[in-house]
């Protein structure tokens, strides 16, 4: 069938891997253009494939003859996402409707390429396992009166409380937005409780008759940082934390022949697990509690003393506009949705160091394996990683000066 004056070949459907379909199309030379005795030109070649996808008018960044040779060679090594769009262009003739299907198809063909991968790699594994639990069984026979049962074992790690991995869910489970918008909400929600107990704007008059704007909502760092950059920082990390974990460690293991299962992404996050929680403690212990005591409980109760007023204490001056108490559970709750909100962008902070780790390791392996060339698709994955890095860098350095600066400036 010709399109465009192409050879076009419809996608059979078949329930071909990648490996297979791929083979079938490079053979009668699908997209190839037609002779000019208007018979097929012949199949495509590792060159010839190379320079039509380079050829794309929007493929700036070209590909590289060795991502194309490996899809010719006998492995298991895939398409990434952004070739397989060049491809389908390639096969659909440079028509829209043909373009789309080849996509959906290509897409499932490389779905179903790893599924048996992994299935392989997993059945050998279950038999090197067997084979090494066969020659400990006479070992194994004497201890297994003294061990529990594996059922009670993965029932105890089931029902273990793994602060690292609860909190890595937080950022990497259902969409990028739930989290930032969370956090936007319960600004949001203090603002406006603020605003019903009265302490949203308020002036106070110094004694030396200098007026200070000391409400809520005039306090940028519960507004600004809250609001704007801490649900911004929090959303750059969680693009950069999916784009990771689901696209870009998949492809580079498969480049260096190892799986997840090999290399599990929950142990690197677990290794972490200390550091988690000594940020927690901080966060909620020192950051929150003993700073809310402090700054605001302990002046609320003397009721005088040499303390800076402010909306958390603005009581102490000025009673009628509203009670202690009132002001003790307000503040109470702002500074505990504060300590949490820290332990978010610490924890951000860390997911970051743990990207960066993981892909540190694997490139370094890749690096080896490939003799110190990598792909144009290796390279793209590093800027995202990196562009995505400094993003978030510059973003969590607003936050730090949003904090120092200008609480600094509320004093």
């Amino acid at each position: 069938m010709e399109k465009n004056g192409k050879i076009f070949v419809a996608p059979p459907k078949d329930g071909s891997d990648f490996k297979e379909l791929f083979k079938q199309l490079a053979a009668v030379g699908a997209g190839r253009p037609v002779g000019a005795d208007g018979f097929p030109q012949g199949p495509w070649t590792p060159e010839l494939l190379t320079a039509a996808i380079t050829q794309i008018d929007s493929n700036r960044a070209g590909i590289d003859l060795r991502t194309v040779q490996l899809w010719f060679q006998e492995n298991d090594k895939g398409i990434s996402p952004s070739n397989i769009a060049w491809l389908a262009r390639i096969f659909g003739c440079d028509d829209r409707e043909a373009t789309s299907e080849w996509l959906l198809e290509l897409s499932a063909a490389q779905s179903r390429l790893i599924a048996k991968r992994r299935g392989s790699r997993k059945t050998a594994t279950s038999t090197a396992l067997s084979d090494i639990n066969q020659a400990k069984a006479p070992h194994r026979q004497t201890q297994i009166l003294d061990e529990p049962a594996d059922g009670v074992l993965l029932s105890q790690r089931r029902t273990e409380f793994n602060l690292a991995l609860r909190s890595e869910g937080l950022f990497a489970g259902g969409s990028p937005l739930n989290l930032p918008a969370l956090i936007f909400a319960g600004a949001s929600a203090l603002g406006f409780m603020s605003y019903i107990v009265g302490i949203h704007s308020v002036m106070y008059h110094r004694s030396d008759g200098v007026s200070k704007q000391v409400g809520f909502l005039w306090a940028p760092n519960w507004t600004l940082l809250f609001m704007i950059l801490l649900p911004l920082f929090l959303w750059l990390v969680i693009e950069l934390l999916l784009f990771w974990k689901r696209n870009a460690r998949d492809n580079l293991l498969a480049q260096t022949e190892r799986l997840e299962a090999e290399a599990p992404w929950p142990l690197n996050i677990g290794s972490y697990s200390n550091t988690y929680w000594a940020v927690f403690v901080i966060c909620v212990l020192f950051a929150g509690v003993l700073q809310w005591i402090g700054v605001c409980l302990i002046p609320l109760l003397e009721g005088s003393g040499n303390y800076a007023t402010s909306w958390g204490t603005i009581a102490i001056v000025q009673p009628d506009l509203i009670s202690v108490p009132m002001e003790i559970a307000f503040t109470g709750l702002a500074y505990l949705y504060m300590c949490l909100c820290f332990y978010l962008y610490f924890a951000g902070l860390i997911l970051l160091h743990t990207i960066i780790n993981d892909f540190g390791k694997i490139e370094e392996g890749l690096m080896l394996r490939l003799e110190g060339k990598l792909s144009a698709d290796d390279g793209e994955i590093r800027m995202k990683v990196m562009h995505g890095v400094f993003r978030c860098t510059i973003v969590g350095v607003l936050i730090a000066i949003c904090m120092k600066v200008l609480v600094s400036t509320q004093n």
